[in-house]
Protein backbone atom coordinates (compact mmCIF):
# COMPACT_ATOMS: atom_id res chain seq x y z
CA UNK A 1 0.00 0.00 0.00
CA UNK A 2 1.97 3.51 -0.88
CA UNK A 3 1.67 6.25 1.02
CA UNK A 4 0.77 9.81 -0.31
CA UNK A 5 3.24 11.89 1.70
CA UNK A 6 1.53 15.36 0.96
CA UNK A 7 -1.36 14.03 3.25
CA UNK A 8 0.20 11.43 5.03
CA UNK A 9 -2.52 9.19 4.32
CA UNK A 10 -2.71 5.79 3.08
CA UNK A 11 -3.80 5.26 -0.86
CA UNK A 12 -6.87 3.57 -1.12
CA UNK A 13 -6.75 0.10 -2.15
CA UNK A 14 -9.94 0.52 -4.05
CA UNK A 15 -9.51 3.72 -5.57
CA UNK A 16 -10.26 4.17 -9.56
CA UNK A 17 -10.83 6.54 -12.09
CA UNK A 18 -14.71 5.97 -11.78
CA UNK A 19 -14.97 6.05 -8.05
CA UNK A 20 -13.11 9.30 -8.55
CA UNK A 21 -15.31 10.49 -10.99
CA UNK A 22 -18.61 9.56 -9.28
CA UNK A 23 -17.47 11.33 -6.17
CA UNK A 24 -16.71 14.38 -7.96
CA UNK A 25 -20.41 14.10 -9.67
CA UNK A 26 -21.88 13.98 -6.32
CA UNK A 27 -19.79 16.95 -4.68
CA UNK A 28 -20.61 18.98 -7.90
CA UNK A 29 -24.45 18.24 -7.91
CA UNK A 30 -24.57 19.20 -4.32
CA UNK A 31 -21.99 22.02 -3.85
CA UNK A 32 -21.72 23.01 -7.98
CA UNK A 33 -18.01 22.82 -9.61
CA UNK A 34 -16.63 25.60 -7.98
CA UNK A 35 -16.31 23.45 -5.04
CA UNK A 36 -14.23 20.69 -7.04
CA UNK A 37 -10.92 20.60 -5.82
CA UNK A 38 -8.41 17.34 -5.83
CA UNK A 39 -8.22 17.78 -1.89
CA UNK A 40 -12.26 17.72 -1.52
CA UNK A 41 -12.25 14.43 -3.68
CA UNK A 42 -10.09 12.86 -1.42
CA UNK A 43 -11.57 13.67 1.41
CA UNK A 44 -15.07 12.67 -0.10
CA UNK A 45 -12.99 9.45 -1.10
CA UNK A 46 -10.78 8.87 1.99
CA UNK A 47 -7.58 9.02 0.26
CA UNK A 48 -4.63 10.69 -0.32
CA UNK A 49 -4.38 13.73 -2.76
CA UNK A 50 -1.61 12.54 -5.06
CA UNK A 51 -3.04 9.23 -5.09
CA UNK A 52 -6.01 10.57 -7.31
CA UNK A 53 -3.18 12.03 -9.85
CA UNK A 54 -2.80 8.18 -10.97
CA UNK A 55 -6.11 8.24 -12.10
CA UNK A 56 -6.90 11.77 -13.21
CA UNK A 57 -4.41 14.11 -14.48
CA UNK A 58 -5.65 17.17 -13.18
CA UNK A 59 -8.84 19.58 -12.66
CA UNK A 60 -9.58 20.23 -15.88
CA UNK A 61 -9.67 16.21 -17.26
CA UNK A 62 -11.74 15.54 -14.02
CA UNK A 63 -14.09 18.19 -15.54
CA UNK A 64 -14.19 16.76 -19.11
CA UNK A 65 -14.52 13.27 -17.18
CA UNK A 66 -17.73 14.43 -15.14
CA UNK A 67 -19.53 15.99 -18.16
CA UNK A 68 -18.76 12.69 -20.42
CA UNK A 69 -19.91 10.50 -17.42
CA UNK A 70 -23.08 13.20 -17.37
CA UNK A 71 -23.97 13.05 -20.77
CA UNK A 72 -24.05 9.21 -21.07
CA UNK A 73 -26.66 8.96 -18.65
CA UNK A 74 -29.00 9.42 -21.97
CA UNK A 75 -27.16 9.31 -25.02
CA UNK A 76 -28.65 9.56 -28.30
CA UNK A 77 -29.84 6.90 -29.60
CA UNK A 78 -28.31 4.71 -32.53
CA UNK A 79 -29.86 4.81 -35.07
CA UNK A 80 -31.78 8.35 -34.46
CA UNK A 81 -36.07 8.60 -35.50
CA UNK A 82 -36.26 8.89 -38.77
CA UNK A 83 -37.95 12.06 -38.54
CA UNK A 84 -36.06 14.68 -38.23
CA UNK A 85 -38.93 16.65 -35.70
CA UNK A 86 -38.51 13.18 -33.39
CA UNK A 87 -35.06 13.69 -33.56
CA UNK A 88 -34.60 17.12 -32.37
CA UNK A 89 -37.69 16.37 -29.83
CA UNK A 90 -35.53 13.36 -28.70
CA UNK A 91 -32.21 15.50 -28.50
CA UNK A 92 -33.62 17.94 -26.75
CA UNK A 93 -35.66 16.38 -24.12
CA UNK A 94 -32.48 13.97 -23.70
CA UNK A 95 -30.14 17.38 -22.74
CA UNK A 96 -33.05 18.84 -20.72
CA UNK A 97 -32.99 15.81 -18.06
CA UNK A 98 -29.11 15.40 -18.53
CA UNK A 99 -29.04 19.36 -17.12
CA UNK A 100 -32.06 18.76 -14.75
CA UNK A 101 -30.25 16.14 -12.95
CA UNK A 102 -26.55 18.25 -13.30
CA UNK A 103 -27.05 21.80 -13.18
CA UNK A 104 -23.19 22.29 -13.34
CA UNK A 105 -23.09 20.38 -17.13
CA UNK A 106 -24.75 23.40 -18.36
CA UNK A 107 -21.27 25.58 -17.83
CA UNK A 108 -18.89 22.80 -18.53
CA UNK A 109 -20.91 21.29 -21.62
CA UNK A 110 -20.43 24.49 -23.11
CA UNK A 111 -16.30 24.70 -22.47
CA UNK A 112 -14.53 23.93 -25.41
CA UNK A 113 -12.06 23.19 -22.91
CA UNK A 114 -13.19 20.35 -20.76
CA UNK A 115 -15.54 19.26 -23.67
CA UNK A 116 -15.36 19.53 -27.60
CA UNK A 117 -16.98 15.75 -28.88
CA UNK A 118 -18.49 16.57 -31.87
CA UNK A 119 -20.31 13.32 -32.02
CA UNK A 120 -23.78 14.13 -30.99
CA UNK A 121 -23.15 17.43 -33.69
CA UNK A 122 -22.46 15.00 -35.89
CA UNK A 123 -25.95 12.93 -35.20
CA UNK A 124 -27.92 15.85 -35.10
CA UNK A 125 -26.54 16.95 -38.21
CA UNK A 126 -27.13 13.55 -39.75
CA UNK A 127 -31.44 13.13 -38.16
CA UNK A 128 -31.97 16.68 -39.86
CA UNK A 129 -31.01 15.26 -43.83
CA UNK A 130 -34.86 14.76 -44.41
CA UNK A 131 -35.10 18.51 -43.85
CA UNK A 132 -32.47 20.07 -45.55
CA UNK A 133 -29.52 18.92 -47.95
CA UNK A 134 -27.24 22.22 -46.90
CA UNK A 135 -25.07 20.62 -43.95
CA UNK A 136 -23.95 24.02 -43.13
CA UNK A 137 -28.04 24.94 -42.45
CA UNK A 138 -28.31 21.19 -40.14
CA UNK A 139 -25.27 22.33 -38.37
CA UNK A 140 -26.59 25.87 -37.15
CA UNK A 141 -29.90 24.44 -36.53
CA UNK A 142 -28.39 21.77 -34.26
CA UNK A 143 -26.26 24.62 -32.56
CA UNK A 144 -29.68 26.56 -32.43
CA UNK A 145 -31.88 23.60 -30.69
CA UNK A 146 -28.63 22.64 -28.37
CA UNK A 147 -28.60 27.19 -27.08
CA UNK A 148 -32.51 26.87 -26.85
CA UNK A 149 -32.43 23.79 -23.96
CA UNK A 150 -29.35 25.44 -22.20
CA UNK A 151 -31.23 28.90 -22.48
CA UNK A 152 -34.48 27.21 -21.14
CA UNK A 153 -32.50 25.11 -18.67
CA UNK A 154 -31.04 28.00 -16.78
CA UNK A 155 -34.38 29.68 -15.79
CA UNK A 156 -35.49 26.26 -14.70
CA UNK A 157 -32.49 25.82 -12.29
CA UNK A 158 -31.24 28.85 -11.87
CA UNK A 159 -32.33 28.34 -7.90
CA UNK A 160 -29.51 25.40 -8.31
CA UNK A 161 -27.07 27.24 -9.65
CA UNK A 162 -26.90 30.59 -7.05
CA UNK A 163 -26.76 29.79 -3.49
CA UNK A 164 -29.00 31.97 -1.81
CA UNK A 165 -31.39 32.59 -4.35
CA UNK A 166 -35.23 32.26 -4.77
CA UNK A 167 -37.16 29.32 -4.23
CA UNK A 168 -38.55 28.07 -7.76
CA UNK A 169 -41.86 28.63 -7.00
CA UNK A 170 -41.42 32.33 -5.83
CA UNK A 171 -39.88 33.40 -9.31
CA UNK A 172 -42.56 34.25 -12.11
CA UNK A 173 -39.47 34.17 -14.70
CA UNK A 174 -39.23 30.71 -13.78
CA UNK A 175 -39.33 28.20 -17.33
CA UNK A 176 -41.61 25.04 -16.63
CA UNK A 177 -41.24 21.62 -18.57
CA UNK A 178 -44.29 23.45 -20.64
CA UNK A 179 -42.98 26.41 -21.68
CA UNK A 180 -39.81 24.11 -22.53
CA UNK A 181 -41.98 21.62 -24.74
CA UNK A 182 -43.80 25.17 -26.50
CA UNK A 183 -40.59 27.12 -27.09
CA UNK A 184 -39.30 24.12 -28.63
CA UNK A 185 -42.14 22.97 -31.30
CA UNK A 186 -42.30 27.25 -32.26
CA UNK A 187 -38.62 26.70 -32.91
CA UNK A 188 -38.33 23.76 -35.31
CA UNK A 189 -41.33 25.28 -37.17
CA UNK A 190 -39.53 28.09 -38.09
CA UNK A 191 -36.79 25.92 -38.53
CA UNK A 192 -38.79 24.00 -41.17
CA UNK A 193 -39.71 27.69 -42.56
CA UNK A 194 -36.44 28.47 -42.99
CA UNK A 195 -35.04 25.15 -44.50
CA UNK A 196 -38.20 25.45 -47.24
CA UNK A 197 -36.99 29.32 -47.73
CA UNK A 198 -33.42 27.94 -48.53
CA UNK A 199 -34.80 25.29 -50.66
CA UNK A 200 -36.74 27.27 -53.02
CA UNK A 201 -34.25 30.01 -53.61
CA UNK A 202 -33.24 29.61 -57.49
CA UNK A 203 -29.74 28.79 -58.06
CA UNK A 204 -26.78 31.46 -58.06
CA UNK A 205 -26.48 32.52 -62.07
CA UNK A 206 -22.87 31.91 -63.51
CA UNK A 207 -21.14 33.48 -66.49
CA UNK A 208 -18.70 32.34 -68.89
CA UNK A 209 -15.40 34.43 -68.80
CA UNK A 210 -16.80 38.12 -71.15
CA UNK A 211 -19.57 37.22 -71.28
CA UNK A 212 -22.82 39.78 -70.35
CA UNK A 213 -24.64 39.40 -67.19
Amino acid sequence: MAIDKQRGRASSPGLSRGAIVAAAMRIADAEGVAALSMRRIATELDSGVMSLYRHVANKDALLTAITRAACDERPYPEPAPADWREAMRLAARLDWEVYCAHPWALVTSSSARHFSDTTCLDWMVGALAGLTEDAELARSFSIAVWSYVQGVCIQHVAQQLLSGGDKPEQSPLRATEEDFEAGLETLLDGMEQRASRTASRPAPRTFAAGGRR
